[in-house]
């Protein structure tokens, strides 16, 4: 059931497990990508969850996350009030960007420069 335009997205449930030997990783993770790259409103979903990832790739070097870092992400969004994608889908643009962050590039609002920089250390330039 698709949301009719300026209907809110309905919140997705959170993840239930949580991963006690990387879990505050993770959280650390979000946070300082979050504060590098706040998700804005008015972005499309996808737009918001490929910055944030992009920040994360960026702080973390890797899209090779901690264990348990979706929920703290989901978390993110669901506290700054813009749409969140559910647990698989998260995974799912994950695995989108580390196979072709170029793919994002023309998405607005995307941070191009470190979509630039992903794609770079994914050559092995």
């Amino acid at each position: 059931m698709m949301t009719e335009p300026g209907e809110a997205r309905p919140v997705p449930p959170l993840p239930v497990i949580r991963y006690a030997a990387t879990q505050k990783e993770a959280e650390a993770l979000v946070e300082e990508a979050v504060a590098d790259l706040p998700p804005l409103p008015g972005l499309s979903m996808r737009a918001n969850a490929i910055r944030l990832l992009a920040s994360m790739y960026h702080v973390h070097g890797s899209t090779h996350f901690p264990r348990g870092w979706v929920r703290p992400a989901m978390q993110a969004f669901i506290a700054a009030g813009v749409d969140c994608p559910n647990a698989r889908c998260w995974r799912s643009y994950r695995s989108d960007v580390q196979e072709n962050p170029g793919g994002f590039l023309s998405t607005e609002g995307t941070p191009v420069e470190l979509l630039r920089q992903m794609e770079l250390d994914l050559m092995g330039a």
